[in-house]
Parts: C-alpha cells; sequence; structure tokens
C-alpha cells in the first residue's frame, strides 16, 4: 500500500513544477489541507498566480470534482446555496430546495472572495461557521471539504468583508510577484506543459485517501511542551492587563505609562481569536504527520500564516515584516522563560504556596506579562486563604486594578 505521506510529498512536487516561487507559502497551504474542513486564504496583487495555485491545489486533491464561484461575476445565494424547485410549488405545494453545485462539493473556491456581495457573504460565512447552510427554511449540512479562496487588492469594485469571515480561515498566506530568473521560469513551464498549467496537473490524492489522511493528522499526538509553546505564544498576542478585548481606548493611547509596553501586546491593536489556537495546533499536528517532527522554530514561522489576518496593529505598513519581527522577539522571549523555568516554577506553585517560590515569582512577572496574569490568579486564591495580604500582591504592587 502506498504511504500515505507520499500522496502529500507528490502533491506539493506536482504544484512547484508548475507553479513558481512562493515555496514557504505553498508548503504552509499543503500543510492545511490535511485537516477536517481546510479553509484558506490567497492574498496578493494581481496577476501574481492567486488563482493558479488554487486551481492547482483543487486539481490535485480532485481532479475535475471541484466548484469554483467567481466574486466579480454577480453570483447570487441561489447560485452558491440553493433555489426553490419550481415545479414541486407550482403542483404540488411544496417548497424543495436544489442545493447548489457549490454546497455539494468536497473541493470549493472562490476567486475574488472581496467581491461577493454581503449578503452571499453571509451565507458562505454561516457554513464555514456551522458546517450547514440554510435556504427557504431548509437546512442542508455540508461534509468534510476543502475551501479555497483568494483575493485581490481592494479597488472600487470590492466590498470590506468583516473581520469575522476572514477569521474563518485558517491560514492566509501572500504571494510575490516573480523576480526576473523566475519569470524565465515561468515561461519554460509553460512551454513544457504548451501553456495550459492548470489542466495538465493531475489528481494525485483521491478523497478517500485525504479522509484517511486527515484522520491520521486528527489522531496525531503532540507533547505537552508543543502545546504549551502553542498556547503561550498566541497568548502573548491576545494578553493584555489593561483588557484591551473590551476597552474603547486602542493602543497606542492605551499603553501610556503601562509597565509592559516592550512586550508584544503593546503593538497589537486588535488581539487574534482563539481560533489562531486551534488552527496552530492543526498545523503542528500536520508537520509532525508528514515529517515526523515539529520543532519550535517550526510553530513560530507557521504562527505568522496563523496570525496575519487575525490581528491589527498599531503599525501596519508592512504586516507580513512587522509579524516576522514579533515573532523573533518571541523567539527570544521563549528562550529567556526556558532559562529562567518560571513555567516549572508556576507548576510549583500551582500545587502548594511557598513564600520564596512566591518572591522568585513576583520577580519573573514584573518581565512577563502572561507569566503576571497566571500570578494574579494564584494570588486571588491565595488572599482568600489567608496566606497573603492585598496590599502585597503584585497587582498592588504594579498599581493594576
Amino acid at each position: 500500500m502506498t504511504n500515505k505521506r507520499e500522496y502529500v510529498r507528490t502533491l506539493q512536487e506536482e504544484v512547484m513544477k508548475r507553479f513558481v516561487g512562493n515555496e514557504e507559502a505553498t508548503y504552509i497551504a499543503i500543510l492545511n489541507l490535511l485537516h477536517k474542513r481546510s479553509t484558506l486564504l490567497i492574498r496578493a496583487p494581481r496577476g501574481t498566480g492567486k488563482s493558479t495555485l488554487m486551481l492547482l491545489l483543487l486539481k490535485g486533491m480532485f481532479g475535475d470534482d471541484f466548484t469554483v464561484i467567481s466574486g466579480a461575476s454577480e453570483v447570487k445565494r441561489g447560485e452558491v446555496i440553493g433555489r426553490l424547485h419550481i415545479p414541486s410549488l407550482e403542483k404540488e405545494g411544496t417548497e424543495k430546495v436544489l442545493w447548489a453545485r457549490f454546497v455539494q462539493a468536497h473541493g470549493k473556491g472562490i476567486d475574488e472572495v472581496n467581491r461577493l456581495n454581503p449578503y452571499t457573504t453571509a451565507n458562505v460565512h454561516h457554513m464555514m461557521q456551522f458546517g450547514e447552510v440554510w435556504a427557504y427554511g431548509q437546512k442542508s449540512t455540508a461534509s468534510d471539504y476543502t475551501l479555497i479562496a483568494n483575493e485581490n487588492p481592494n479597488d472600487l469594485t470590492t466590498f470590506i468583508q468583516p473581520p469575522p469571515f476572514y477569521d474563518r480561515f485558517d491560514v492566509c498566506v501572500y504571494l510575490n510577484s516573480l523576480t526576473v530568473s523566475q519569470k524565465f521560469e515561468l515561461q519554460e513551464k509553460n512551454n513544457r506543459y504548451e501553456n495550459d498549467l492548470i489542466n495538465s496537473m493531475p489528481q494525485v490524492i483521491k478523497y478517500e485517501d485525504l479522509l484517511e489522511i486527515r484522520r491520521e493528522v486528527e489522531g496525531t499526538e503532540l507533547d505537552p511542551e508543543t502545546l504549551g509553546f502553542i498556547n503561550i505564544l498566541v497568548r502573548d498576542f491576545q494578553v493584555c492587563v489593561r483588557d484591551k478585548e473590551h476597552s474603547s481606548v486602542l493602543p497606542p493611547v492605551l499603553c501610556e505609562g503601562c509597565h509592559f509596553t516592550r512586550f508584544v501586546c503593546s503593538s497589537v491593536k486588535e488581539p487574534p481569536s482563539e481560533r489562531a489556537t486551534v488552527v496552530l495546533t492543526q498545523l503542528a499536528k500536520a508537520k509532525k504527520w508528514l515529517e515526523g517532527e515539529v520543532r519550535n522554530d517550526d510553530i513560530i514561522e507557521m504562527a505568522k500564516w496563523v496570525l496575519v489576518h487575525r490581528i491589527s496593529l498599531v503599525r501596519n505598513e508592512n504586516v507580513i515584516e512587522e509579524i516576522d519581527e514579533l515573532l523573533q522577539r518571541e523567539k527570544e522571549r521563549m528562550l529567556e522563560r526556558e532559562s529562567r523555568r518560571q513555567w516549572f516554577i508556576l507548576n510549583e506553585l500551582y500545587t502548594n504556596y511557598s513564600p520564596g517560590l512566591y518572591r522568585t515569582a513576583r520577580e519573573i512577572a514584573v518581565e512577563d506579562n502572561v507569566f503576571a496574569e497566571e500570578l494574579y490568579a494564584l494570588e486571588e486564591k491565595w488572599i482568600k486563604e489567608g496566606k497573603i495580604k492585598k496590599e502585597e500582591t503584585l497587582k498592588a504592587t504594579l498599581g493594576i486594578k
């Protein structure tokens, strides 16, 4: 029996035979295909291969058995979700819904997703959120599927789609335009495949094999250290001692006078949702299943594509470069945490209060807001138990209410 990992490697090879550059983005896109109901968003300037990559991936997984709708063609709800069967209504007086091919297809594509009208977007959003669609009071459940969408830069003909809609895409990859040498490479590939890169793409993975791969990936176990690394990494981008999530005042104004202004939190205007943790865990499982291991450095690299469409930064000039910079700072911070053995100390305090360890923890917490957040919760517990006084707590020292 063929090793199913070879199917995935062959898919990547066949795509890269026809697609030029952007190897990291393509690899992440393929890793993301290995879990149930995977969704991918491709962003890039016009003419940089967004539709090509989308179609190559869909053909490699589903052959010709996939459906693509175009936001530019003013698709309506009936074309995307379903429409009434008029003869049944006229002859029998019953409302029978003919569900659209897009709902039923295992492979789904949306070209220029930011040109979809808001009503159609809302229906697609509901499918991505709940795995079901509704039309005329009737429901259809969407089975396991893959949804790949691409997006052009905003212009006068595009709609501003809501952030929760984008949050439903597992990862978002950005494509770069081609260098001169890559342009020649693309011309060679076009000649090799007689200017038909898409139709020359073979189906590499059968749907039944894809389902089995996804079951194996889901069953892949990550060690507690890896899971802890993922949770802490995402929390670093979420945490705010001034309750940013519920405040009408946003950074940098909110951060004025805060003790933790040198940390990542001060660079994040709107934090990522908890789906970032879920997706990063899925990618880590896929990486371990495919390659045999997943390292912390791999998680840092993958986090870029998980976070880029889920957060709003204070500086938003070049979002990819800025997230790269923040993640490198996170890498250094994780090493500092490891050298201080701070999570071991915290685990000991969870088990039993120790004045000596508490003093050490307070010193660490002054330099780490996520650690401080955990210590605050312990302090509340210890106050109730009479082990410390409120005026002795870290919150009181830092002047945090």
